[in-house]
């Protein structure tokens, strides 16, 4: 099964954000098979077995799943070079063999790994074979997968084995892993860090464009020693022209970042990334975006489609899904209980869309769930640090995982340090701690889930104060031992209005149906009017964009097709304050 006979699925580039000229992508058809070695079946990749895009389709639970292939590497392309092997998402444990030899593995079902695999080829065929287990321990990231055995109240139908895209890159002898930039909007600058694969004095150069136009900005070199090195970039003072520079959703600007490492015996690499000119912060109980009070108009996103699962068809249903959003007023998106597929913060990057990224849960509290979520969400921080549609990160929903957190100091703490560990490794994005209720002090963004809110409920909130003290819907705002900040205001659930009609036996939407779209809108355009005009909430998060599986209470059916009028839609999401 050669790779010229083996169909490509998925061909974009998978890390727009990082980039090598360099590659091979590895999507298409692989030998597999469940439970031991024996690949009696195919499966077409990046798409997981219990979808049907990846040819398979069957639901029922298997711990172990394999994978095999082969690849062809061509002894001109590898001269001089490192062949790196790299997996978008393999859920949720990886083993990795080439030509039968152990290469490594990796933990962790939401985020990317790579091996070096150089020494592990040769000229001509390669056999590349997996192994993912994938039990049903709820002590580690799950998000919206059930462990149940089947699908219940919100979750939903799992995820095992590779389920984002697989491909090679060929690196330089000492070669590129990352490149961080963090902006500082004060001065018009940013810091850029480099971290590289030797520990020998290399040399980068780095030069910054802004990428609508390609107009020069700046070159500096950073010398790295260590594996490490870094400097602050200095762009031009385009004083009232800022606008030009800075990203907004309206104005999505990206400076990318032209980096090339040099050292001693003709040592080189090269890679391109891009970051975004903003700022996010929170003062007296408003949040600010580049320094301007910014409403945030924000729908909740699962990330879910019916044929691939949490997997992307293509590339134009990402696109797709951030235009729907956009055209129905949203500015943002709360992409809930998945750490997404890289291309689609880029689209978010270029296409103008706030995201806020989360966690996926753990459902048990234990000292396994706290290593693989701490582990987990490190991962994702690092991958997606450079993507400035990212403004918040949400490390805990509702006390999942952390049932008792209401009185318990342990769960406290542990909300708190994943919270810290977020500030730590990021100090320019805004965190929800515990997004909907029972939460600490630390958080940023005080953030309310309220599905009971109706026109004739509206008043509930003419006590600001005292909600804030006690009660939102059902559930306690803040943990014992913890109160109110001041922290901007965000109510991140609402609505989740299903219609009669939607779904089969057993599906759901929050607090009955509706029967037609002007019941839908009487009560969506009230309440939506009053979160964005009573002056107490910065924004709001509607539930949600489509229906997923058995919860029907999206603005889409799970094929995207609008329920109610678009245009209508964005009269009542994109409302002025004013």
């Amino acid at each position: 099964m050669g790779t010229e006979m083996n169909a490509v699925l998925r061909p974009e580039f998978p890390r727009p954000d990082f980039v090598r000229n360099e590659w091979s992508p590895l999507n298409g058809t692989w030998q597999f098979s469940f439970d031991q070695p024996v690949f009696d079946r195919s499966i077409t990749v990046p798409f997981c077995y219990q979808s049907t895009m990846s040819t398979i389709g069957e639901t029922e639970d298997h711990d172990v799943v394999w994978y095999r292939r082969e690849f062809l590497v061509e002894a001109e392309r590898l001269t001089g070079k490192r062949l790196l092997l790299k997996f978008g998402a393999v859920d949720s444990e990886a083993s990795v063999w080439i030509n039968g030899v152990y290469a490594g593995g990796h933990t962790g079902g939401y985020t990317s790994f790579e091996l070096d695999i150089t020494e592990l080829v040769k000229e001509g065929s390669n056999e590349v074979t997996v192994k993912a287990v994938d039990d049903t321990n709820s002590d580690k990231p799950r998000g919206k997968q059930t462990w149940t055995g089947e699908k219940f109240g919100c979750w939903y139908t799992p995820v095992t084995g590779i389920w984002q895209s697989v491909w090679l890159e060929y690196a330089g002898a000492c070669y590129l892993k990352r490149v961080k930039a963090t902006p500082q909007l004060s001065d018009l600058t940013a810091l850029c860090e480099v971290f590289v694969s030797c520990d020998e004095e290399v040399e980068a150069e780095v030069t910054a464009y802004l990428e609508n136009g390609n107009v020069f900005l700046c070159r500096q070199t950073i010398p790295c020693r260590h594996g490490y090195g870094k400097l602050s970039l200095a762009f031009p003072d385009y004083d009232i022209r800022r606008g030009e520079l800075l990203w907004t959703p309206e104005e999505p600007n990206l400076i990318t970042l032209i980096v090339k490492i040099t050292g001693k015996d003709g040592c080189a690499d090269e890679a391109a990334a891009y970051f975004g000119m903003r700022s996010i912060e929170w003062e007296n109980g408003i949040i600010s975006l580049n320094g301007s009070p910014y409403y945030q108009r924000l729908v909740l996103d699962q990330g879910y489609w019916p044929e691939s699962i949490l997997t992307p068809p293509s590339d134009e249903a990402i696109q797709e899904d951030i235009r729907l959003t956009k055209a129905m007023g949203f500015n943002g998106a709360r992409k809930h209980q998945k750490i997404e597929d890289p291309r689609y913060y880029y689209w978010a990057d270029k296409m103008g869309l706030l995201v806020w990224g989360e966690l996926p849960s753990a459902y048990e509290f234990n000292d396994n769930a706290m290593e693989a979520s701490s582990r987990e969400l490190m991962e994702f921080v690092k991958r997606d640090y450079n993507h400035p549609c990212i403004v918040t990160w949400v490390p805990v929903n509702e006390s999942w995982g952390v049932r008792s957190i209401r009185g318990n100091l342990q769960q406290q703490n542990y909300c708190r340090m994943l919270t810290y560990l977020l500030k730590a490794m990021d100090p320019v994005r805004l965190v929800s701690a515990n997004d909907g209720w029972e939460q600490v002090s630390d958080t940023d963004i005080c953030a309310l889930h309220d599905y009971a809110l109706f026109p004739q409920t509206e008043k509930k909130y003419d006590d600001m104060e005292n909600v804030l003290k006690t009660y939102c819907e059902s559930r306690r705002l803040f943990a014992e031992g913890n109160s109110y900040q001041g922290q901007p205001v965000i109510l991140t659930e609402y609505g989740g209005i299903a219609f009669e009609g939607d779904g089969a036996e057993g599906s759901w939407g929050y607090y009955g149906r509706v029967k037609d779209e002007e019941q839908f809108l009487g009560i969506l355009e009230p309440i939506t009017e009053f979160l964005i005009r009573s002056g107490h909430f910065n924004g709001f998060c509607y539930t949600q964009l489509t229906d997923v599986m058995q919860e029907v209470n999206g603005l889409l059916t799970e094929d995207r097709k609008p329920k109610v009028s678009i245009e209508r839609l964005h009269d009542v999401f994109a409302k002025r304050i004013y």
